[in-house]
């Protein structure tokens, strides 16, 4: 389809540091300190609850890389972790994040793309949540977590694409999603989306085109629900030899329905026999929408830097709503026992139809592995995490600092980015 489209099969799953590696695992434990968690609940004052400097022990597994055959490829990215905490043992538990993507060209013409995402996550701030995040055209963003609790998602997608010639191609499909949170008060969701799109090659770097989306949200905790239309021109080239760009611009269309209950004065609660009335409000809203990926790859190493703004499924306080999300990674394998990893993002969610105000996350992490020798690798990472809602003058600050040892045969160094 031209430089700079990737796959939605495939694309960069599994691959580290600007090149597709076999499969990778490894295996080992961890100190951990994490500070300023944030469970669903309040304290005795009626305050949100905070639980401060929690250390212990990690025991962590995964396994990523890229096998390819004749006609198909298979992209795996696995993160999972057991934690165990010395000072309070209520936040001890499991996270886990897979993500499968499977590519098969069954004609000169006809190929498919297949992705899966499956996990569970207590924290928003680890490595795995980053895991979980990793895409930023998703429709949810697990790593948005507002609060430090248990949630599972799971989200499926499905794309065929027609080679019609040299120069031009169709590509349709869809992609459902479930969240579901274990706190009441927390809104589970799910949706599904269905997309087509034309590209024509213009030239041997650059291609052109036009992309349509339907997508459906439910939020069952708020009785909600939303559709949204999203009208899309798409262009892909490459910059000089190493560099890709693709962009997507256009406007999204949504139509929000949710109920409303009011509280009646009490001469109206008299008149009508009943202390509230309950209706439906519906929220038609447009607004410009869109994604831009640049990307340079080297032999060990990849940077890239991605921004999105579109439609997202929230966080189970907010439901559907507009994200915008800018993001940039690097990962360097250059040094023959060293890998070195940073990334950093911003976040910034507005409900359509809930008058909450806007919540903004900021977040960094910063990282490397490096070979001890016989297969064993010292790892060490940092994540950091600023939340802010405007409207509450509500902000958290949270980080997590961890070392270990990790086991993982091969001859590059491993790479965790």
């Amino acid at each position: 389809q031209g430089p700079g489209i990737l796959s939605r099969g495939v694309g960069d799953v599994g691959s580290r540091a600007g090149e597709q590696v076999d499969l990778r695992y490894y295996a080992g434990f961890s100190g951990i300190m994490d500070t300023n968690l944030a469970p669903f609940a309040r304290d005795a004052q009626g305050n949100l609850l905070r639980i401060h400097n929690l250390y212990g022990i990690e025991a962590s597994a995964g396994v990523y890389g890229v096998h390819s055959w004749k006609r198909s490829q298979l992209g795996l990215d696995y993160h999972g972790s057991y934690h165990r905490y010395l000072n309070e043992n209520i936040y001890s538990g499991s996270d886990q994040a897979l993500t499968l993507g499977y590519t098969h060209q069954t004609s000169r013409r006809l190929a498919f793309d297949l992705r899966e995402s499956v996990g569970t996550l207590t924290l928003g701030n680890s490595q795995v949540a980053n895991a979980a995040s990793n895409d930023p055209n998703s429709s949810f963003t697990p790593g948005m977590l507002l609060f430090d609790s248990r949630m599972y998602y799971l989200s499926s997608s499905a794309f065929a694409t027609w080679t019609q010639s040299a120069r031009m191609s169709y590509s349709f499909g869809g992609t459902a999603f479930l969240q579901d949170r274990k706190y009441l008060g927390l809104s589970n969701s799910w949706g599904y989306d269905f997309t087509g799109s034309a590209l024509r090659r213009v030239s041997k770097s650059s291609s052109l085109g036009a992309t349509f989306v339907h997508s459906h949200y439910e939020f069952p905790g708020f009785l909600s629900r939303s559709d949204s239309n999203a009208y899309h021109g798409v262009y892909a080239t490459t910059i000089g030899r190493f560099w890709t760009f693709s962009m997507e611009a256009g406007v999204t269309v949504s139509e929000v329905v949710s109920p409303f209950t009011l509280t009646l004065n009490p001469v109206l609660a008299a008149l009508f026999g009943q202390p509230t009335i309950s209706g439906t409000t519906y929220l038609q809203t447009t607004f410009p929408s869109g994604s831009a990926k640049l990307r340079r790859q080297f032999r060990r190493a990849s940077v890239a830097f991605n921004y999105f703004r579109g439609l997202n499924s929230g966080n189970g306080a907010y439901s559907t709503g507009r994200l915008d999300n800018a993001t940039m990674s690097i990962s360097y394998t250059g040094i023959r026992k060293l890998n070195l990893g940073l990334d950093g993002g911003y976040y910034k969610l507005v409900s359509i139809g809930q008058g909450m105000g806007s919540y903004e996350q900021f977040s960094a992490a910063a990282g490397f592995t490096y070979s001890l020798g016989h297969a064993m690798h010292l790892s060490m990472r940092y994540d950091l995490r600023d939340q802010q809602i405007n409207v509450a003058n509500y902000s958290r600050t949270n980080s997590r600092a961890s070392i270990g040892l990790l086991f993982s045969p091969g001859t590059l160094p491993l790479a965790l980015w």
